[in-house]
């Protein structure tokens, strides 16, 4: 479940300042991000809350990165992959 404060900065990343439907859209997003982060086996410590800096900057590259029609789609996927190589390298699992 994505919490308030991580939807807040996930609005803010894609430059949205008004509440509205495509909220749901984003929240979404930052759900499969989530998703994709315990999928290759980041603990459940690290999900809950995503206060971890570089668990919060994956989550959101990847709601920039896929919300809408982003031109720097491209880019930013390769930014998540290296965030997830950097988590991969870290603290994140077993815990």
């Amino acid at each position: 479940m994505v919490k308030e404060d991580l939807l807040n900065a996930a609005k803010t990343r894609v430059r949205k300042t008004r509440s509205n439907v495509l909220d749901d859209d984003i929240k979404q997003l930052a759900e499969v991000a989530i998703a994709d982060l315990k999928r290759i086996g980041v603990s459940d410590k690290f999900l809950s809350d995503c206060a971890d800096p570089i668990i919060r900057e994956a989550v959101l590259t990847y709601v920039n990165a896929n919300y809408g029609s982003n031109p720097d789609s491209e880019k930013l996927m390769a930014s998540y992959d290296m965030l997830l190589t950097k988590i991969k390298g870290g603290k994140y699992f077993n815990v």
